[in-house]
């Protein structure tokens, strides 16, 4: 008998995302953590991270040295060592330009 195949439930989200596993560190009062960028799209971006004393609303910045760029943010979501980040402002628009170019961490 064959395993069922297990359902993958889509997101439905505004700004598709490209995977980039882009090393950065999360600045977020009073701390810095180091990250890796998982995904990125014009909305924001989904980092892995210790996500020990972080908080959904919290405003971030994440700073991705080997691009030399950062981006500010809110979190909106905390799953296990994922957290997703919705970009503010001027930095929505920017980051899909970077994973278009073919940059590498």
């Amino acid at each position: 008998m064959l395993p069922k195949p297990k359902l993958i439930e889509m997101e439905n989200r505004a700004h598709p995302r490209r995977a980039c596993r882009w090393r950065a560190v999360l600045l977020v009062e009073p701390f810095n953590r180091a990250c890796v960028v998982e995904d990125i799209g014009e909305g924001g971006c989904r980092i892995s991270v210790n996500p020990r004393d972080l908080t959904i609303g919290s405003h971030v910045v994440i700073n991705v040295v080997s691009k030399g760029t950062r981006f500010e943010g809110i979190i909106r979501w905390i799953q296990g060592d994922e957290v997703g980040i919705a970009f503010e402002g001027a930095h929505a628009g920017v980051a899909p330009a970077l994973v278009s170019t073919g940059h590498q961490p």
